[in-house]
């Protein structure tokens, strides 16, 4: 149910300039790893005013079906794409949260707020946003 609503949530969002024209490329990557696209780039149509085709623009993308190793999962993506990976504890997802060389920032959602000041006292990130982003 969370990945029906999320991907359609996500297709709704404005078409915006990536800052790094090789986001394309880590999509390209995780489908060849065997992950699933669910939305965006390769999956639905990139519908662009004429001023704004010779540019680099790409649709917000879901990926998911990604192993933990995949670059999707161990390196920042500066580009509109996320990989939704399901977890079954508070402490599998510290783990692979903080299984990574990079963590400039991370969100934790839940409506219990212990569980929330709990994970993100545990997450090693520069910032952590609680229930919200930016």
């Amino acid at each position: 149910e969370f990945l029906k609503r999320f991907v359609e949530a996500t297709r709704k969002w404005k078409v915006g300039i990536p800052s790094d024209p090789l986001v394309r490329s880590y999509v390209k990557r995780a489908l060849a790893e065997g992950a699933q696209i669910w939305c965006g780039e390769g999956v639905d149509k990139l519908s662009l005013p004429a001023r704004n085709q010779a540019g680099y623009f790409m649709l917000p993308t879901v990926i998911t079906d990604i192993k933990d190793e995949s670059c999707c999962m161990t390196e920042e993506i500066f580009g509109p794409v996320t990989c939704v990976v399901p977890f079954d504890s508070e402490e599998e997802v510290i783990e692979r949260a903080n299984n990574v060389k990079y963590g400039l920032a991370a969100t934790v959602w839940s409506s219990n707020v212990g569980r929330v000041h709990r994970v993100a006292k545990k997450l090693q990130s520069g910032l952590v946003w609680t229930n919200c982003w930016l």
